[in-house]
């Protein structure tokens, strides 16, 4: 039964899955300030460029003076942004937008000096699995430090951009409204993507290139026959385990594509968009969209092997194209390229638009 309880909570949408992990790390510190109306002034005796953070995992240790000559932007994680959903939009940007090279970002876990016993624990069994999944290469902070140095109140999504100096550009706390991410993307140097390129002749079922010329289309490769009680997060005859069993599961290309499809995606929010699975379902479907055993001319029109997932904006250019293992990141834009809200923003505090 405590199994279960732990399947609803970690796995009510694939991106639940990774935010599950850092929630669970992240909820075990409770601490929360209030956002004020004008943060606090920075304490001029802290040396900015003298931040530091350990190696942790793949990643060398950290210090800010060492990246001087480069744009810094770090994102520091507290309770509300694991478990509260802010950040909703700025994620979305950060995920869609375009760097110049002398742009990099950190992702900072905000944790109390205490947690440094379980250093270990936190780094296999919630930040480790985290890594492949998310943009930004993920630290945690043990003590404060960032929070404390910028000024920042505990618990809430913070964000900071450093100058090619070194020196402080933006300090922001909590949700990002349209005008806080303009000026972001402007300090970023950020750039929207072009639009993709024509798709290729394909047919694939229902779908061609005239059915799909005025309307978004999703054709979904799967490498592998995918069965209802190997996809988590049923509530009747899915996959049942622990947290890391649910996520080493969803790590399969197809497994993983099969529960976005089955039941992140839902059907009120897909209504206009055309779609259709290449490959074999046993005990689910998508409601809507057919299944086509194979598709051998669209495989390589689109160059997928293996699992991939396609997709078309309304426009009939390729948007979206990915093959293999899809990362919750780009999962997560794939779903806003779609206009699609993924379930891990629905029901929990939204930015302010």
């Amino acid at each position: 039964m405590a199994a279960r309880r732990k399947l609803k909570i970690f796995a009510l949408a694939a991106g639940v899955v990774v935010l599950g992990l850092g929630a669970a790390a992240w909820s075990m510190w409770p601490e929360v300030d209030e956002i004020p109306t004008q943060l606090d002034e920075l304490d001029p005796e802290v040396s900015i460029a003298e931040l530091t953070l350990d190696a942790q995992g793949p990643e060398p240790a950290l210090r800010l003076g060492d990246l001087q000559g480069k744009t810094v932007f770090i994102m520091i994680e507290g309770k509300e942004s694991m478990t509260g959903g802010e950040g909703k939009l700025l994620r979305r940007a950060l995920h869609r937008w375009t760097l110049p090279a002398d742009v990099v970002g950190f992702s900072v876990g905000d944790a109390p000096a205490g947690a440094m016993i379980m250093k270990g624990k936190i780094e296999s069994d919630f930040v480790g699995p985290m890594r492949d999944e998310l943009k930004l290469p993920i630290y945690v902070d043990f003590g404060g430090k960032f929070t404390d140095a910028f000024s920042l109140p505990k618990g809430h999504l913070g964000f900071v951009v450093l100058d090619a100096k070194g020196e402080v550009a933006l300090r922001h706390a909590g949700d990002a409204d349209e005008a806080t991410l303009a000026e972001i993307k402007q300090l970023l140097r950020a750039q929207e993507p072009a639009p993709g390129p024509q798709a290729p002749a394909f047919v694939v079922g229902e779908l061609n290139n005239q059915s799909c010329a005025d309307r978004a289309c999703v054709l979904v490769f799967l490498d592998a026959k995918v069965t209802r009680a190997e996809i988590p997060g049923f509530e009747d005859g899915g996959f049942e385990g622990e947290m890391q069993e649910v996520f080493e599961q969803i790590k399969q290309p197809s497994i993983r594509l099969a529960r976005i499809l089955a039941a992140d995606w839902e059907p009120e929010q897909r209504a206009g968009i055309g779609g259709v699975i290449v490959g074999e379902a046993e005990g689910w479907e998508v409601e809507g969209w057919a299944f086509v055993p194979e598709a051998p001319d669209a495989r390589a029109a689109f160059g997928i092997d293996g699992a991939g997932l396609v997709i078309l904006d309304d426009q009939g250019r390729v948007a979206f194209s990915e093959s293999g293992r899809v990362p919750f990141w780009k999962l997560s834009m794939a779903a806003d390229v779609l206009g699609i809200e993924a379930k891990e923003y629905r029901g929990r505090k939204r930015d302010k638009k």
